[in-house]
Formats: structure tokens, C-alpha cells, sequence
């Protein structure tokens, strides 16, 4: 099943969205490691993907370093992992319908002194007859990074970054800007060089 979420994981166009929770009572300055585990909904099967774990997590530790942590697998500061998931959507278009007849219309109207009199007139432009609503299935890729507090085990950061798929290869090949986009949410700002 990850194979399948991992190439839904992003969309195109960059249309990206990205968000951020955090535990009131995190001190980021106090760390200083990290260490990857394994991601939350990971099955070890055939159908693991293998390319878009390793994209995942190579851009995450980059990152994390660049803001001075240091992966280090003995006691770390902070344990990482991520999960994916995808979600069937859909969305709804109005579209106005026209009709245009040709047709004469016809009417009465009253005049002052109280006498019916009759008109007709061609109709010159298009008539709004109603709307017709039009449902699009799409599928939305998210992914998730947590980052967990190693000695209370609580996660006390967690970032995620949401965007329509529509195309297997690019996802996969997006997901560098979607973990960048994701950990500029983090309140750790990169080292200046």
C-alpha cells in the first residue's frame, strides 16, 4: 500500500499546502540529535517503495542538519518518521446553462386607460435556463512528518504538506520541494553559512 501512496504523495502545478502543529511545551533549542524509525504506516511487503523512502528521508535530513541537528542512531535527541496518505475527493463545478431559441416571445401589458395590448419580440441574446453541476474526482497526497520528543516519547512537532496527484512520476520527483515547504514550518531556522 505505500507504493501506491508514495507515488500519490504530491501534485502538480505546485499547488502545495503546507501546515504545522507543535506542542506548547517543546524547547527546540535543547536539541541537538535526531534518528529516523520507521514511517507510521509502513507494511514490510513487496509493495514498499523503496525509491520514495529514501527521497523522503534524504530530504528530511538535509534539512534538519542544515538547522545544526545531527543524525546520530545511539540515544538521540529526537526520533523522525513520516507517513503518507491519500484520499479520494471530488469537486464540484456550476456551470451556468444557456439556451438561445430564436423564438418570439410574446406578452400583455395594461395601459393606463385600462386596455390590454399584445407584443412580441425576437429574444437577441441567450437565456439562463439553470446550471448544470459537474462532480471531478481527483486524489489529495499527503505527507506527514512527526518529530518525537525521544525521552517523553510525546511528538511535539508535526508538519504536513497537502496536494492534488495527477501523476505518479512527477510526485515522487516533487517531493523534495514538499519536504522543504513542509520543515520551513519548523521553528528551527537553518545555520547561516
Amino acid at each position: 500500500m505505500l507504493i501506491t501512496l508514495a507515488t500519490y504523495l504530491a501534485a502538480g502545478c505546485s499547488s502545495y499546502q503546507y501546515y504545522a502543529i507543535q506542542s506548547s511545551s517543546a524547547n527546540f533549542g535543547k536539541f541537538r540529535t535526531f534518528a529516523w524509525i520507521p514511517p507510521a504506516d509502513t507494511v514490510k511487503n513487496s509493495r514498499y517503495n523503496d525509491i520514495a523512502d529514501e527521497k523522503i528521508k534524504n530530504e528530511v535530513t538535509a534539512q534538519l542538519e542544515k538547522r545544526g541537528l545531527v543524525l546520530k542512531s545511539h540515544r538521540p535527541d529526537l526520533l523522525v518518521r513520516y507517513s503518507i496518505a491519500v484520499n479520494d475527493k471530488a469537486r464540484l463545478y456550476n456551470n451556468p446553462v444557456y439556451i438561445y431559441s430564436g423564438q418570439f416571445y410574446r406578452g400583455a401589458v395594461r395601459s393606463y386607460n385600462g386596455h390590454y395590448f399584445y407584443y412580441a419580440y425576437r429574444a437577441p441574446y441567450p437565456i439562463y435556463v439553470g446550471q448544470e453541476i459537474q462532480q471531478v474526482p481527483y486524489k489529495e497526497g499527503t505527507l506527514i512528518i512527526d518529530l518525537i520528543d525521544q525521552h517523553s516519547s510525546r511528538v511535539i512537532w508535526r508538519g504536513y504538506g497537502r496536494g492534488e496527484v495527477d501523476n505518479p512520476e512527477k510526485a515522487i520527483n516533487d517531493i523534495p520541494e514538499v519536504v522543504d515547504g513542509i520543515l520551513k514550518k519548523l521553528p528551527i531556522r537553518p545555520l547561516a553559512k
